[in-house]
């Protein structure tokens, strides 16, 4: 029953998410082409260490508003006011802090405009603080639908702000930040109509603050972390660029097509391992407090084999189709290149992306925040190990090699908290094995259609079609369990019905 509320969940959650990257996807692509490679650089930066002032807003909270709700609805009230609270004075503290120390943290930028964008989009963390603590009660009393839509909201209201800023402003790059404001501020309005249209209040906040507090600072601590980790990169990989002996230009160009470009193309197909992530939270953290070990051991083996499943079949069709869709979609070569060299990473990022979000449903957030540094700290030596010979490949081999050993020490964790069994080893070899013969069919399909859209959406279609064919006739994909209940169920049935007759003469 769990199982499948959990999968009536993640379907309709990748129905809206599926709609929300696609608008972000094809919103991209729009942005790419209005403020070029350098533009989408300089935002890559800002935006980079904008997502770290907003993870000490959006990370801890939320999710541990979630857990409390999950596990008692009534308490929902005053856990809301708590959050608030705490949101609010973050929010303020530190915008305030962002802009006394506005000059020195604005030479760490390669570009200064980079920091006018942060402060044009200060305003949306007061914004996103209100929007997080709505969000987490509605999370945790699993009101998903009205979580991706209030997300649909936001995305929507972006595209829309920004292309009327556009006319309004000549700089283009200072109007991409401030529709993220705007966007935020319609975000927030609307989680918080969702919040009291369900007859919901606000109670005293009193015995929820400290609590609260304490509870999310791991959480908090770790995510923050992460994030401080992209705004590393987005500094250090630049740096590493021009010690190879490119211009500050030309270093922009490379990141932006690299990491501004070709990366989200990445991120687009395991929509629904996010989705995934995003449901087992609450339902795991339910299960581990009810300890339902059962029930837990099912999740996790299930979830982390359709993790691996799902990168893998996806990822033929971008090892064949990374050159012409990043030249289709950016007109830009270089984003193709590197897009249909890392197409590999598909893997380590879906199934990292499941195993971290089990560790903070476990109440392993230190763990998950160890094993995150350990990581991080493997891709910064491997990278700088390549001094003044560093390269976009170089970066490429040592982020997989990061979430490989992140992901091996997560399972290693989850393992010894709950008991698992390695399931998802089967399903990710049979994949793997059926890969190449699915590449050499996409290779092909490609090559015999003529044009320049249809091919690619031909030999997209045809790759992820003969992986997951391949999948299903190998057993990577097993239908046998549920077949086999069905059956139990269909005798049981008729096991019954045969014994009512009989009832009811002995009755006569």
């Amino acid at each position: 029953m769990v199982m499948k509320s959990i999968t009536r969940a993640v379907v309709t959650l990748t129905a809206f998410t599926f709609a929300e990257r696609t608008l972000g996807f094809l919103f991209k692509i729009y942005l790419s082409r209005e403020i070029g490679a350098v533009g989408m650089g300089i935002y890559s930066v800002a935006l980079s260490f904008f997502f770290v002032l907003l993870t000490l807003l959006t990370s801890g909270i939320p999710l541990v508003v979630s857990k409390i709700t999950a596990t008692n609805k009534s308490n929902g009230g005053s856990v809301c006011s708590a959050a608030l609270i705490l949101e609010l004075i973050t929010a303020l503290s530190v915008c305030c802090i962002v802009l006394i120390f506005q000059k020195p943290i604005g030479s760490l930028f390669a570009e200064p405009q980079s920091m006018t964008l942060v402060l044009i989009m200060l305003p949306a963390l007061i914004f996103s603080g209100v929007y997080s603590a709505f969000r987490g009660v509605l999370w945790g009393e699993k009101k998903f639908t009205s979580v991706s839509i209030v997300e649909l909201i936001e995305q929507i209201a972006r595209i829309v702000c920004c292309i009327v800023l556009f006319t309004l402003f000549k700089n283009k790059t200072n109007a991409v930040a401030a529709s993220m404001t705007a966007a935020c501020l319609i975000s927030a309005a609307a989680c918080a109509a969702f919040y009291f249209c369900g007859k919901r209040k606000l109670s005293s906040p009193k015995s929820e603050i400290k609590p609260l507090l304490k509870t999310s600072m791991p959480i908090t601590l770790s995510r923050t972390t992460s994030s401080i980790n992209n705004y590393i990169i987005a500094i250090a990989m630049p740096f590493l660029l021009m010690s190879s002996g490119l211009n500050a230009e030309q270093s922009m160009y490379v990141f932006g097509s690299c990491v501004g470009m070709a990366l989200p193309l990445l991120y687009l197909p395991i929509t629904v391992v996010g989705s995934l992530a995003f449901v087992m939270i609450p339902t795991l953290s339910q299960a581990y407090a009810e300890n339902d070990r059962k029930s837990m051991c099912r999740q996790i083996e299930s979830a982390l084999s359709f993790s691996v499943v799902v990168a893998a079949v996806i990822l033929p069709a971008y090892t064949s189709l990374g050159g012409p869709l990043g030249t289709f979609i950016y007109n830009n070569t270089d984003a193709g290149i590197f897009l249909k060299k890392s197409a590999w990473l598909l893997l380590p990022l879906s199934f990292e992306n499941i195993a971290s979000s089990m560790l903070n449903s476990l109440d392993l957030e230190k763990k998950s925040l160890i094993n995150y540094l350990i990581g991080a700290v493997t891709m910064y030596v491997l990278c700088f190990a390549f001094y003044s010979r560093f390269d976009m490949d170089v970066f490429m081999v040592a982020f997989g090699a990061s979430l490989i050993l992140s992901s091996v020490l997560d399972v290693i964790d989850i393992k010894r908290r709950t008991g698992f069994k390695l399931t998802f080893f089967k399903p990710l070899a049979i994949c793997l094995a059926v890969a190449f013969p699915a590449w050499l069919f996409t290779e092909y399909v490609y090559s015999i259609i003529p044009g320049t859209v249809m091919p690619i959406i031909a030999a997209g279609i045809g790759g992820v079609c003969f992986s997951a064919l391949g999948a299903v006739v190998f057993g990577a994909i097993d239908f046998d369990i549920n077949v086999s209940r069905k059956k139990r169920f269909t005798k049981k049935r008729m096991r019954i019905k045969s014994a009512k007759p009989k009832m009811r003469k002995s009755v006569n």
